[in-house]
């Protein structure tokens, strides 16, 4: 059984240097790094673009670099490290308009649902009501199990 190497805190560390890389980007120089970073002997493609969230950031940074295929240069490394605090903070608002886009898609998706089902917003509404009750209570008048 093949030993697992990445794990939700290997995650973030990766889609942060991602989110912070500099330079030519390919899948090997990505696996290189990893391995280095996470003190493992082999890292492969296969095994960080299989996660979702990695494979987002690799698109991401990639179309990025792409864009902006012209090297700046600032001397002033104040004016450095503002500007990669921004590409870093312009990142992660992007993970997380995605983020709040999917939560949209998949509130449509439930209120559709709903719809079909003939269920009003107010029996919605009173079902969080009940989570607010003690369970105790909840077992008692409904006859839980």
């Amino acid at each position: 059984m093949p030993k697992i190497v990445i794990t939700e805190q290997n995650i973030s560390k990766v889609v942060k240097l991602l989110n912070t890389w500099k330079g030519k980007l390919t899948w090997l120089l990505l696996c290189e790094k990893v391995s280095k970073m996470l003190e493992v002997d082999n890292v492969t493609r296969q095994a960080l673009s299989s996660y979702k969230d990695i494979q987002e950031a690799y698109s991401n940074k990639k179309e990025q670099l792409r864009d902006n295929n012209e090297p700046s240069k600032l001397k002033n490394t104040n004016t450095e490290f503002l500007i990669s605090q921004i590409n870093n903070l312009e990142a992660e608002l992007a993970i997380a308009n995605k983020t709040i886009e999917n939560y949209k898609q998949r509130f449509v998706r439930w209120q559709y649902n709903a719809y079909l089902l003939s269920i009003r917003v107010e029996s919605l509404d009173d079902a969080v009501e009940i989570l607010n009750k003690p369970l105790n209570e909840i077992n008692r008048r409904t006859g839980g199990s």
